[in-house]
């Protein structure tokens, strides 16, 4: 049997220490617009579903998370912070 394909849009991502070190304009590694784009914008409360809304990504929010996480640079954020009530900077009006 095919196993159903879950989606990742809607997980929570946040800066681990490496990553918050390369957010750092003086310590930035190259890496593509797509990629520094979404590390500067995850903040450990909001979703990449929300982030795409906020800001759409060529290769896809998935696809860029995946490879950032790859590097170490972000991590899946605890439960905890992934409360639907809780309100990011990131949150849109008619969210």
């Amino acid at each position: 049997m095919n196993q159903p394909i879950i989606s990742r849009t809607n997980t929570v991502f946040r800066r681990t220490a490496k990553g918050q070190a390369a957010a750092m304009p003086s310590i930035a590694p190259p890496m593509d617009q797509d990629h520094r784009r979404l590390l500067l914008l995850v903040n450990g409360f909001t979703s990449l579903d929300t982030l795409s809304e906020i800001c759409p990504f060529s290769q896809g929010p998935e696809h860029v998370a995946l490879a950032l996480q790859a590097s170490g640079l972000i991590e899946e954020a605890e439960a905890a912070h992934q409360i639907v009530s809780m309100h990011s900077p990131w949150r849109l009006p008619s969210q």
